[in-house]
């Protein structure tokens, strides 16, 4: 096989460029970016230190007694110790964010290194430690410049989400609403407190701090406390898992695009669709019959993954889970009542394998067609293993149970149970169930 001189650069420019930033940035290969779903956040600051922006960060902080973490530059570092010192000095964590603020993809190899290592050097020699996180310049790597890290041993921070602060329409309220509205348990967010050129706004640093204070006010409020890195509760999980999991993440937000999923509170996730099945009469009544109107029904996975991280049995799981769908009835009775475009829908359909105990909340449970189950058995269980912290170990042991059902409710069943007698309604006691693992509901004739 040969390549012309353009097939030959365009595969350096992907191995040495597109490669590393798609694995650190898409797909976390080796990266820190947000950590375990506690009531902890870690607020990160940029690019200085800065002599006008950085003392007024420090006093806001201090006045609201929270721990924060620096990424400074290597270069400012030196020419502004004392505000390196007082950083450390009062309790924050210290990061290299490179010596120069270097684009490391119009670096070469050496550069790329010499970049990293003067950046921590500078803050070895004036706090006497070595910064053990770094944060890349705008989060791109280079093949030089993600392989010395990870033979450095340094660990690499990211980001959940930006605060927006450098946009140059940013304002105050802005940055407020972006950082509330996106922030939650184990959100990594990242603010500036110095403005870097090019394509960011000079007062872009005056803006965060004018947002600050309401910021942490209300996440006092929310009950999520900001922690430095070293108190950070990261999730401890395999290069291979975390990379199915992106590409996993990659798939799932194709597919709700592409399926249309609109989102009904929480829990739900809904789109609509013609039936595609049998047809069947269901208990209350109500007929399908091919290419009647119908709702599918999945779950929203990032809740699901707070709630199988943070329990540690899958029966405990499996409460918890049912605690939440009958939470969220009322609000799908809601959309289903109101929304023109849910007019004519005549039942709610899932696949799903958290079908035990849902018979309790008005649904009907069916076997799925032997031609359709296995594959649906084999994307749950894959899903499982994703989101579980016991990952195959918990499959293994619940393999015979783990079987994926059909579950429905008419629309006219949703409606009387959670609408019309929704005020005389108490919550349906939860029984305990022999499994349930954590999946998608959806559609499968």
């Amino acid at each position: 096989m040969s390549f012309s001189i353009y097939e030959l650069f365009g595969l350096i420019i992907f191995i040495y460029i597109l490669l590393p930033t798609l694995l650190g940035r898409c797909l976390h290969l080796g990266v820190l970016w947000r950590g375990q779903r506690t009531p902890q956040v870690a607020l990160t600051f940029d690019d200085g230190p800065d002599p006008h922006f950085t003392p007024q960060l420090l006093r806001i902080l201090r006045e609201h007694n929270v721990q924060a973490s620096f990424f400074v530059v290597g270069e400012l570092a030196e020419r502004h110790p004392d505000l390196v010192r007082q950083i450390a000095a009062e309790g924050h964590t210290l990061g290299s964010h490179g010596y120069q603020h270097g684009f490391s993809w119009l670096q070469g190899p050496f550069s790329s290194i010499r970049e990293i290592s003067r950046g921590n050097q500078s803050i070895t020699k004036i706090t006497g430690n070595a910064p053990v996180f770094y944060r890349p310049s705008w989060g791109v790597f280079n093949f030089a410049s993600f392989l010395f890290l990870r033979f450095n041993k340094q660990k690499i921070l990211l980001w959940s989400f930006m605060s927006q602060d450098w946009a140059p329409r940013s304002t105050s309220k802005k940055i407020t609403s972006c950082v509330l509205k996106k922030i939650k348990p184990g959100s990594v967010v990242v603010f500036h407190d110095r403005c870097t050129k090019p394509g960011a706004a000079e007062d872009g640093p005056a803006k965060m701090l004018e947002a600050l204070p309401g910021i942490l006010e209300e996440l006092k409020n929310r009950k999520l406390k900001p922690v430095k890195l070293e108190e950070m509760a990261f999730q401890d999980t395999s290069m291979v898992k975390r990379a199915l999991r992106g590409l996993w993440q990659v798939w799932e937000y194709g597919f709700a695009k592409a399926a249309g999923l609109q989102p009904v509170g929480d829990l739900f996730r809904l789109t609509v669709r013609n039936y595609r099945g049998k047809m069947m009469q269901l208990p209350d009544g109500t007929l399908l019959n091919p290419g009647d109107k119908v709702g599918e029904l999945h779950l929203n996975n990032d809740l699901l993954q707070s709630i199988t991280s943070t329990t540690a049995s899958i029966e405990r799981v499996a409460v918890r889970v049912l605690r939440e769908t009958r939470r969220s009835l009322p609000q799908l009775a809601q959309k289903i009542s109101q929304d023109p475009a849910c007019q004519g829908i005549k039942a709610l359909i899932g696949v799903t394998m958290i079908h035990r105990g849902t018979a309790q909340l008005g649904f009907s449970v069916y076997d799925l067609s032997p031609g359709i189950r296995p594959v649906i058995a084999w994307y749950q269980r894959w899903l499982l293993f994703l989101l579980h912290p016991g990952g195959l170990t918990h499959l293994r042991k619940q393999w015979s149970k783990l079987v994926p059902k059909k579950v429905i409710i008419s629309r006219q069943e949703l409606i009387k149970r959670y609408l019309l007698e929704e005020a005389s309604i108490k919550e349906t006691p939860i029984l305990p169930v022999e499994v349930l693992p954590s999946g998608n509901w959806n559609h499968a004739s």
